[in-house]
């Protein structure tokens, strides 16, 4: 077995229109092994949190022939095992040279579904009330956009809408302002959920963040504090729940869980208070 380190590797990760991150990860790894005469095997190892979606092609493929159709799409689960991603056949009695580059995504693009009928919880602390001051579709920056935003003062506990790995955070800005020019200046929690959708936690306060990569969380746990960074006009709290896909990620609307046994769908301009079970 040998480690590939001639590729060019790129993540995607789009959080909507309030957020823009490319995230540089080093879950993944690119092994070929030799097989019988003479044809190379490329492996791919996600060490990783989450599944990663990956596209592989050839910069140069000198006298090889690959047995897969090209650009190879392949999802690699998280884990210790390797998978086989590509097969390389030599022609005979000529030299040989390829590179391959390769990008991915953060998640399942190709299967995943939302858990529709999953109850979340307010992401604030039980009693407190917040505001919706932007709802789905909303005219200052959701527009075409299933995204929530909660009004709160900064410092406000954030809590996990639902269980999940925490795959991403960003804590280390203390700007924001009220155009798309500062998007990539908010701070967030992002966390992977058991049905393969993701939540972003957006906008918190320089240092907010209280989990780090790879821990897990249950409902309600805090998070985080919220802020005003990023693409914002005023202190709050952006969620959104969305599904991965290549070509731009889908944010689902979702049921949330208002008082004892009462769920809805939330709704602009109306005030919720948390109630965790």
């Amino acid at each position: 077995m040998k480690l590939i380190s001639t590729i060019s590797f790129t993540c995607f990760l789009l959080f909507s229109i309030s957020l823009t991150a490319q995230i540089q990860i080093d879950w993944l790894e690119i092994t070929e092994e030799p097989g019988p005469n003479g044809t190379i095997q490329l492996h791919a190892t996600n060490t990783g949190y989450c599944p990663l979606t990956l596209i592989l092609d050839f910069d140069k493929l000198k006298n090889f022939k690959v047995k897969e159709s090209l650009p190879i799409k392949k999802v690699v689960p998280n884990g210790k095992n390797s998978i086989p991603i590509a097969t390389l056949t030599p022609q005979k009695n000529k030299s040989t040279e390829y590179s391959i580059k390769l990008s991915y995504h953060l998640g399942n693009t190709v299967k995943t579904k939302h858990d529709n009928d999953h109850v979340y919880l307010l992401p604030f602390e039980k009693g407190k009330k917040c505001v919706i001051g932007q709802g789905y579709n909303g005219r200052y920056s959701h527009t075409g956009l299933n995204a929530l935003d909660f009004d709160m003062k900064v410092g406000t506990k954030v809590c996990a809408a639902r269980a999940g790995v925490v795959i991403a955070t960003k804590e280390d800005s203390d700007r924001g302002c009220k155009t798309n020019k500062c998007k990539s200046l908010a701070n967030y929690v992002l966390i992977y959920h058991k049905d393969g959708t993701f939540a972003s936690y957006v906008h918190l306060k320089k240092n907010g963040a209280s989990v780090e990569v790879g821990d897990v969380v249950e409902a309600g746990q805090v998070i985080g504090l919220s802020g005003n960074t990023g693409w914002s006009s005023g202190p709050h709290l952006h969620f959104e729940v969305y599904i991965p896909r290549e070509n731009g990620n889908v944010g689902v609307k979702t049921k949330f869980l208002i008082e004892d046994e009462k769920v809805a769908h939330l709704q602009e301009k109306k005030s919720y208070t948390a109630f965790h079970p």
